[in-house]
């Protein structure tokens, strides 16, 4: 072990992380013990207290790595943590070889939902044996195939919770089965995670009744076929750390290993109700070695179940939980922006009224500070403005050609952003722009600028697929109870075209795969005859991957974002292969394949892949290639920083979802550790879209730059207090 002023002192310096921290850095990294409430503002080094603070645990304080525990909301930030502290504890064992005795990859880091699994089967917890785990897709497949909420035919109780039901049209109809297995998912998980008393939920009636009752059938589903989704994998977390096998992972086990005693939990303002009992119960022995890491004024994923409650009310949960109070430390200094974008976002936040009322933001919030190195007089805020929106794109084209670009402002189009709300290619979102950057020559990185089923790369190898195992497109003669041609047929048809017109011009690809496909379904019809109304020795799985291996996609597959789409592809098939629904069968005569197999594929699979919706992985790696553009959602900068952020598509207003209907409609029925503010689901959403414009105008270093039309940000929340008036005579116009 080493002194603490020693630990500091190599860290501070070149070889460690080559700065030394700030006083409230400080004091967060060497809090002693109990809990720890740190709110982080933006920019302001929470992941370096963070990682400092777990190494100070093992190499001053001595703590075994066995006994640490870290949190993270993502993958990508979890890798992130892990390779700081294994660089950080390099630099610490060259100025202290009696280190190397510590092993960092000891320390237990992941996501929460990682966390569990492991840890529930590292212990052999009973109630988590020879189950599978089902990632969304599988969960979503699961609830289709064996929860009696997709066959529930009440259209009064689909109207009842039409907040939750996707795309649904003609509410005279109940929704399609893949929309109401979609919409019963997030019910159940909300259920599950808001920690929702079921009995309660029974004794209202009604069709709070009827949900109950459905919800209990999915548990028995689940239970009955050893399956289990995210949301009930903390539950059973939870109920683990009950138990008396989880008293050994707290306690530890003598001779064995030690007590879990310290839990770090970063992006803890994107935490549910079911997460904050699971970190109260890891620190529930005393002293509360709980550690939490967030910025209230950065909660941007309520969608997924998040609430911002957490994060505020940490020192609620502390008293109830544990009959003390966390010590709250506050980040303030930003080390990221200019100090102009600093007061405009600063101002932003505080501007507004929805976001004084109790219960929004951290009580005694302080505003950030700005303490970067970038200065200068220009101005650091502007405005680029045109009095149609139709003419924004070109503006900022030529922003980015003829201004940055050509006068040397910047070096390389990838240090600019453009932040939008949906970078979907289509007239409604980012497709404009998109269109204007080609015009204009500058190269476009935008891996989401299609929804998935969109993609060419997609269509194709699907088409492909679709010929190879249906030669006689007996999917066109499928039909629904009521006669009607399912909607998905034309979609399978208008793949087969994308097909056509993508190898139309590549007569050499196409004869590799007109010649894949006809000797494919000579040796499958080969197969049938010799296996009458038996199951063939080929998968699905299979031959998508044998399609894979031609050309097109050998080559698409190098490209970064279609070989990203054909690797979520592939996910989704092995999605439907855990449930051995992909292995071809024979019909009874040997002479096809059999027609239920087919019916099964496309009715279940491919109709999800139409209706349900697929969308595309949010937390990969964010690859901005040099000499591009990149296109971002603001959800997708989250983390990031550019030096020229362009922020576009701000007359666009948030919408009440399901989301922030079911935070207010399931609370009569929540467990609540303490109370908790309650505010309407049209004032949740005007919260959600300030905080995510708040992260939009965060992201930049040297300029942030908002474009609208003055009629679109007139009343809107972009402007600080939606004063248009005074944003206008305050802001540089571009």
């Amino acid at each position: 072990m080493i002194p603490l002023a020693g630990f500091h002192q190599i860290l501070d310096g070149a070889s460690g992380r080559g700065y030394p921290l700030n006083g409230s850095q400080r004091t967060a990294v060497d809090h002693p013990s109990g809990p720890l409430w740190l709110i982080a503002g933006p920019g302001s080094g929470k992941s370096e207290v963070l990682v400092t603070r777990a190494l100070r645990l093992l190499c001053v304080d001595g703590v075994d790595p066995r006994s640490v525990l870290m949190t993270t909301f993502t993958v990508k930030a979890a890798r992130n943590l892990a390779d700081r502290l294994a660089s950080y504890m390099a630099a610490l064992r060259t100025a202290e070889p009696s280190l190397t005795a510590i092993d960092v990859s000891d320390l237990r880091i992941g996501t929460i939902h990682s966390l569990c699994n492991d840890i529930l089967q590292e212990y052999r917890y009973p109630g988590y044996q020879n189950v599978r785990l089902l990632d969304q897709v599988e969960q979503h497949i699961f609830v289709y195939l064996y929860s009696q909420i997709t066959k529930h035919p009440d259209v009064a109780f689909w109207r009842f919770f039409d907040y939750v039901v996707p795309d649904w049209r003609d509410k005279n109809y109940v929704p399609s089965q893949w929309k109401r297995g979609k919409a019963g998912a997030e019910l159940f998980n909300h259920i599950v995670e808001d920690v929702v008393d079921i009995a309660q939920m029974k004794s209202a009636g009604g069709y709070w009744s009827v949900l109950a009752h459905l919800y209990e059938q999915y548990v028995q589903a689940l239970h009955s076929r050893y399956r289990c989704d995210f949301a009930h994998l903390q539950q059973r977390f939870l109920e683990f750390l009950q138990q008396p096998t989880g008293r050994q992972l707290l306690d530890g086990v003598v001779g064995k290993t030690p007590c879990l005693n310290y839990t770090l939990v970063d992006e803890y303002q994107d935490t549910n109700p079911l997460q904050e009992r699971i970190y109260l119960a890891l620190a529930g022995r005393s002293p509360h070695n709980l550690t939490v890491v967030g910025d209230d004024d950065q909660a941007l994923y309520r969608f997924r179940g998040g609430t911002v409650a957490g994060m505020v009310n940490f020192d609620k949960a502390c008293n109830a939980g544990f009959g003390v109070s966390p010590t709250p430390v506050q980040l303030v200094d930003n080390y990221r922006s200019h100090s102009n974008i600093v007061g405009f976002f600063n101002a932003y936040i505080d501007s507004f009224v929805e976001m004084r009322r109790p219960g929004v933001r951290a009580p005694g919030k302080l505003p950030v500070i700005g303490k970067s190195a970038i200065t200068g007089t220009y101005p650091a805020v502007s405005w680029l403005t045109r009095a149609r929106a139709a003419h924004l794109p070109d503006a900022v084209a030529l922003l980015l050609r003829d201004h940055l670009m050509a006068d040397g402002v910047i070096s390389d189009y990838s240090q600019c952003v453009l932040l939008v709300r949906s970078a979907k290619d289509s007239p409604g979102n980012a497709g404009p722009y998109l269109t204007a950057f080609n015009a204009r020559g500058i190269p476009v990185y935008n891996p989401r600028s299609k929804t998935f089923m969109e993609a060419e790369e997609i269509q194709c190898l699907l088409a492909v697929l679709v010929h190879t195992i249906d030669w006689n497109h007996t999917f066109t003669t499928i039909r629904l109870p009521n006669g009607n041609t399912p909607d998905w047929v034309a979609d399978v048809n208008a793949w087969i075209t994308a097909l056509d017109q993508a190898l139309a011009a590549i007569p050499t690809v196409r004869h590799q795969v007109d010649d894949y496909v006809s000797k494919s379904n000579v040796a499958l019809q080969q197969e049938c005859a010799a296996k009458p109304d038996k199951f063939l020795d080929v998968t699905l799985h299979e031959i998508l991957f044998r399609i894979l291996s031609l050309e097109p996609f050998r080559t698409w597959r190098q490209d970064p974002a279609r070989n990203l789409r054909l690797g979520k592809l592939t996910r989704l098939f092995d999605s439907y292969h855990s449930f051995n629904l992909d292995s071809l069968r024979a019909d009874s005569t040997g002479t096809s394949i059999d027609p239920a197999f087919m019916g099964r594929f496309f009715q279940t699979f491919v109709s999800y892949l139409v209706d349900a919706g697929i969308d595309d992985d949010e937390d990969e790696d964010v690859i901005v290639p040099q000499g591009y553009l990149p296109v971002m959602t603001i959800h997708q900068s989250k983390g990031l920083e550019f030096p020229f952020v362009i922020v576009a598509q701000l007359g666009d207003k948030g919408r009440v979802g399901a989301a922030q209907r079911l935070e207010h409609e399931l609370a009569p029925f929540r467990n609540d550790l303490y109370p908790r503010s309650a505010q309407p689901p049209a004032d949740l959403a005007i919260e959600d879209d300030i905080r995510l414009l708040y992260v939009a105008y965060s992201r930049a270093e040297y300029a942030l730059i908002l474009v609208a039309t003055p009629a679109q940000l007139k009343n809107h929340v972009a402007v600080p207090s939606r004063d248009y008036a005074a944003f206008r005579r305050s802001t540089q116009i571009i």
